[in-house]
């Protein structure tokens, strides 16, 4: 294993850009780190069900005989590759790698001369979603580069680049990029994020003026005024047409300008778009959007036919968070990181076969598919993206956001946890420092948790939730700390779309009544908790004999007026269920 990180960090590209600002948090090399538990569980299922299932014929063949059968059929050989990238780094599972190497050679091979890698015919060209599939041509294949060097794949990423710098703009005979894409023109600007990738690979001004060029044409009389509407002090519900995975997608690569560039309103307007999101339009379970827009204030229904929780939605936010907490370091998306991944991202994954949800509601039934579609292509990126949120360096220590089993290397720096988390609250971390060196460990204090208590060579920390609990000491190879927290259960509202009724949390995880678990329930809508003070019990054996799931929790609850015994499961492993229960 360390022969082969030395390998990789050997022949891995650098890029050619620094940027103007520095991150924060720094996350683990992929290759680096190994995590069981449930999420080690959900990226297995995700290699094993899913990307080497992939229908390779079905994402390749739009590119192959053109025009593809749907306006948006290319985007999914570029998902697929940055999933598979990631995922290869992490595993380095050689079948894997071998699919990955023939998809990016086979859409590379479809490339015309002048650059072009779309699903159009010539005459059509630039309309519709030819941009957008053009952006995840660049996402797909820089992301093959970085994993693996192949120079081919930069070579077709400039030429993309080359042939969007020459056709778009406001030169003579260039075309304009809001009139070339739907949704106010933010399908086809969200390619900004990918060309700012490839400016920091290659260091070409071209792509950089490029990336202005993009976030410029945002204000122009047609455009979605994304930047002016959010500093103004909109909401994303108010800006465009408030479509969010096109504006996740923005916004994310807006991040990447303002780490390229290090100006301020480049950072400010996602910030106050995250802040609003969170605060008025986010789901209990760490997503957004119902029939794939943002709605009004407060304004968040619960049932399949609202179609909830769009996927490509939930990954584009995750990313979004991710990328704030990255620049900042601040506590609070290390903690929308952990819901998110524990409740929507799960949640749309089924467990066993990999299947993908495009929606996922609170209350019905999860419909996961194997086929092709948006979600089932973008689900997979967010679970290959999970040990990028676990842990990695914060300012100039180490920091803990996941308490997740496994082992991570750390410059020289090896640390290990041993825990059943989120199951219990017990962790036992052991650092293994090359030689005896001071630092400091950050670990995250859940914002969940009543109690929370470090205990390192006799000495006990308290956390405060929501903060880091920052230890900074000499640490010897060998050191532990004892980490204790109260897997805190609560009661969270229903809201005004949601009135008279609430979620139940326990930890990080989302709880779901699920009638398979409940067969003698007759009515999922007409139960709830008996009392506020919730008291859960481990139910673990009275799970069904074919349940999937490895967690129950028993509780005291009534039922059409009745006292019964609930047994609730975590909303990432349900199947048909309620979320919202009816108010004690």
């Amino acid at each position: 294993m360390r022969r082969f990180l030395v390998f990789l960090m050997a022949t891995l590209p650098l890029s050619a850009q620094s940027n103007a600002v520095t991150d924060r948090f720094v996350p683990a090399a992929f290759a680096s780190q190994q995590m069981g538990g449930i999420l080690g569980a959900r990226m297995r299922v995700n290699l094993e069900g899913r990307l080497l299932h992939v229908d390779e014929k079905g994402i390749l063949d739009c590119f192959r005989q053109r025009p593809g059968h749907q306006d948006w059929a290319g985007e999914h050989a570029g998902k697929f590759l940055d999933a598979a990238a990631n995922t290869w780094l992490y595993t380095h599972d050689e079948r894997l790698k071998t699919l990955m190497d023939r998809v990016a050679k086979e859409l590379i091979s479809t490339q015309l001369p002048d650059g072009y890698l779309g699903t159009y015919l010539d005459s059509k060209r630039w309309t519709s979603w030819d941009v957008w599939v053009h952006k995840y041509d660049l996402l797909g294949l820089l992301a093959y580069y970085q994993a693996t060097g192949d120079a081919a794949a930069l070579e077709a990423s400039r030429k993309i680049g080359d042939l969007l710098v020459r056709t778009f703009g406001t030169g003579p005979g260039q075309r304009d990029i809001i009139a070339s894409g739907t949704h106010v023109g933010m399908a086809a600007t969200s390619v900004l994020e990918p060309m700012v990738l490839l400016y920091r690979q290659t260091g070409d001004r071209r792509y950089l003026l490029f990336c202005e060029y993009l976030i410029q044409a945002w204000e122009q009389p047609n455009g979605p005024k994304i930047l002016s509407s959010l500093l103004s002090g909109h909401s994303v519900y108010q800006t465009a047409n408030a479509k969010a995975y096109e504006m996740l997608s923005n916004l994310v690569g807006l991040l990447e300008m303002y780490r390229v560039t290090g100006k301020a309103e480049y950072l400010r307007a996602p910030q106050m778009a995250w802040n609003d999101i969170v605060a008025h339009r986010l789901y209990v379970d760490g997503t957004t959007s119902a029939a794939e827009h943002f709605h009004d204030d407060a304004e968040l229904p619960a049932d399949e036919m609202s179609n909830v929780g769009e996927g490509c939605v939930t990954v584009t936010f995750l990313q979004l968070t991710l990328q704030l907490f990255r620049l900042t370091g601040e506590v609070k998306y290390a903690e929308q990181l952990e819901n998110t991944a524990y409740n929507a991202v799960l949640a749309a994954q089924d467990p066993v076969k990999g299947n993908i949800c495009y929606f996922t509601p609170l209350n019905g039934k999860k419909g996961p598919t194997p086929g092709i579609n948006c979600c089932v292509s973008s689900e997979p990126r967010g679970i290959s993206m999970i040990p990028g949120l676990a842990w990695g360096t914060l300012a100039d220590g180490v920091s803990v956001q996941f308490y997740v089993p496994g082992k991570v290397v750390l410059g020289d720096i090896t640390l290990e946890t041993a825990t059943t988390y989120p199951l219990e609250g017990s962790v036992k971390l052991t650092l293994r420092p090359a030689a005896a060196k001071r630092f400091p460990l950050a670990l995250r204090v859940p914002q969940w948790t009543k109690r929370y208590t470090a205990v390192v060579a006799g000495r006990s920390y308290d956390g405060v939730p929501g903060e880091w609990l920052k230890i900074d000491r000499e640490w010897k190879p060998g050191d532990t700390v004892e980490i204790d927290m109260d897997m805190t259960a609560r009661l969270l509202p229903g809201g005004p779309s949601n009135p008279h009724q609430v979620a139940i949390m326990r930890g990080p995880q989302l709880l779901a009544l699920d009638s398979t678990v409940n067969p003698k329930l007759i009515d999922l809508p007409a139960a709830g908790p008996r009392v506020a003070e919730l008291q859960l019990a481990d139910a673990r054996e009275k799970l069904p004999l074919r349940w999937t799931g490895t967690q129950a929790y028993s509780l005291d609850g009534v039922a059409g007026g009745k006292l019964k015994e609930l047994l609730l499961v975590p909303f990432a492993d349900a199947v048909n269920y309620r979320v919202w229960l009816l108010r004690p």
